[in-house]
């Protein structure tokens, strides 16, 4: 990373910058759309609100399974169920309980980085408002609809989308994962996390 801010220190003939100038640097390199970046970070949104919802279900069908079979009220009993000698199903549940909680540490970097775009200077709110509803809101929008909520043309609607998702993009990869995976680090020293 200090390689990348130094070089992109000496591109801009600054002695400082901060981590928005760093990121509009970035992705207003070449000025083009990278189109790796823009094509994984358009994916992952597609499915964001489907991921979501399985998450919550997979979350309340461990709950309601401890509760149902079990007569516990919450996950905070598996240690009960290995004690009763159901050892094999405590873990099964806590494997899926760690399923859940690994999508839940995804789920908040994607959340994130969504407001670290719309702390982006250049444009941020607008492309925080293409993504968010585009991507974040359980009742999608029309076009119409949506062109009409945002003030745009449709030209202009498409060309700030695909701006907004690569930024997205590279706010996710480039800032927020790194610090994720750093605060994982720190936290487990020696343990690892894969996050695709």
């Amino acid at each position: 990373m200090n390689k990348v801010i130094i070089t992109l220190t000496k591109e801009r003939g600054m002695c400082k910058m901060n981590n928005k100038n760093i990121l509009h640097t970035i992705a207003n390199r070449h000025k083009n759309i990278d189109p790796k970046t823009y094509h994984n970070a358009n994916q992952l949104l597609r499915i964001y609100s489907d991921v979501v919802w399985n998450n919550v279900e997979a979350y309340t069908d461990v709950i309601r399974e401890c509760n149902e079979t079990y007569g516990l009220p919450n996950y905070k009993g598996l240690e009960i169920l290995a004690e009763i000698g159901e050892e094999e199903k405590a873990i099964e549940l806590k494997e899926r309980l760690m399923n859940v909680a690994e999508n839940k540490i995804i789920i908040e970097a994607i959340e994130r980085a969504l407001l670290h775009v719309k702390d982006y200077k250049h444009n941020g709110e607008v492309y925080y408002d293409i993504i968010y509803k585009n991507f974040f809101v359980k009742y999608k929008y029309t076009e119409d609809d949506l062109l009409d909520e945002l003030k745009m043309s449709r030209s202009t609607y498409y060309r700030k989308r695909k701006e907004a998702i690569h930024l997205f993009g590279v706010s996710l990869w480039g800032f927020i994962i790194p610090k994720v995976l750093k605060s994982f680090d720190a936290r487990y020293n020696g343990t690892e996390m894969i996050l695709i």
